[in-house]
């Protein structure tokens, strides 16, 4: 089975309604309202009374997408372009043109999302009520960490679980990444580090492991021996919809973030900021972006001709994990089905 039947898709998109998800950089939401597309719903987000509303992209009166409509009322209403109808930022509509001072009906309204704005961008939530906090991303807040641009990347024909893995999956570097993050036929095993290199908290898994890079943006100092790697410590921080890879080396630490927003089941849009406590000119910032980019393009052919879309069930046995090379992969897959996260 490659493609997943109706049912199973549509169990995919409850499960994934529990978590927050990031839908659009806070610099590209301004003054209007901007219609986003999240796991086939699409949704309008909208700055109001300066919070941030998220509603169903559609008028409660004749079902007009309301993304097309005006922030009017000194920013605290959202106006349908259909017949006007207005909305406050609690999705109640508190103004009908043709009624006049007729009184509203009180179903006159639209659902809110939970919405929240934080580390840069707005988060939305479609359940009634999510399942834990945002991805952990404490270097944000950080003044050690020099920061590049958040940036929005193309989507990729794939589900959201199989970019997390590709990003926590620590085994491929050599096959996929050579000359960046592995040496080209040297396959190597990470050395795990620790008590419980690989854990899961709070929802949230971690994965501790040393190893060896080739010189470059993220150790491209100290590199000896025939082979110019140096030697570095990798923590994968991971969630069902981000990953997070931090990485010490001799001249600092490097941080990778992603985030990922399902716009389907089989389509997946990143967010990504790189940030580092070394080389903090902004000159620096056009080369690690490209280096980081240029993982990302190796990833995204091999992503993308994974099957299935969804991940089969552990139980199985439709992909043969082995160990200990698959532990953090296996962990993972752990996490989501305790999450509720159907498989096919």
């Amino acid at each position: 089975m490659t493609t997943p039947d109706a049912q199973a898709i549509e169990q995919f998109r409850i499960a994934m309604e529990q978590f927050w998800h990031p839908v659009i950089r806070s610099q590209d939401l301004l003054d209007q309202p901007v219609r986003i597309k999240i796991l086939d719903q699409e949704i309008t987000v909208v700055r109001l009374d300066d919070e941030i509303a998220a509603f169903p992209d559609v008028c409660r009166h004749l079902g007009a997408a309301l993304s097309l409509g005006d922030v009017t009322d000194g920013g605290k209403a959202l106006r349908c372009r259909y017949h006007g109808w207005s909305y406050d930022k609690s999705g109640r509509c508190i103004d009908i043109p043709l009624r006049a001072s007729d009184k509203i009906p009180a179903q006159a309204r639209v659902r809110k999302y939970h919405s929240q704005e934080r580390y840069g961008l707005v988060w939305v939530c479609l359940a009634e009520e999510p399942v834990g906090d945002l991805p952990p991303y404490p270097e944000f807040d950080d003044e050690n960490y020099y920061k590049n641009e958040i940036l929005q990347h193309d989507a990729w024909a794939a589900s959201a679980p199989r970019l997390v893995m590709a990003a926590l999956d620590d085994t491929h570097f050599s096959w996929v990444h050579p000359g960046t993050l592995g040496v080209a036929g040297e396959p190597r095993l990470p050395e795990r580090v620790g008590d419980v290199p690989v854990r899961v908290e709070d929802n949230v898994l971690y994965s501790d492991y040393r190893t060896r890079l080739p010189a470059g943006p993220l150790a491209h100092e100290g590199a000896v021996g025939d082979d110019a790697t140096t030697e570095v410590e990798f923590t994968s921080i991971s969630t069902i919809t981000s990953t997070k890879n931090v990485v010490t080396s001799a001249v600092g630490v490097s941080v990778t973030w992603n985030v990922y927003l399902p716009v389907s089941y089989n389509e997946t849009l990143t967010f990504t900021q790189l940030s580092r406590t070394y080389d903090k000119d902004p000159s620096f910032d056009a080369d690690i972006e490209e280096f980081n980019m240029g993982i990302k393009l190796e990833d995204k052919e091999i992503v993308e001709s994974q099957k299935p879309w969804l991940l089969p069930p552990l139980r199985a046995q439709m992909i043969l994990y082995v160990r200990p090379e698959d532990v953090p992969l296996v962990e993972f897959q752990k996490m989501a089905e305790r999450l509720g996260v159907p498989q096919i």
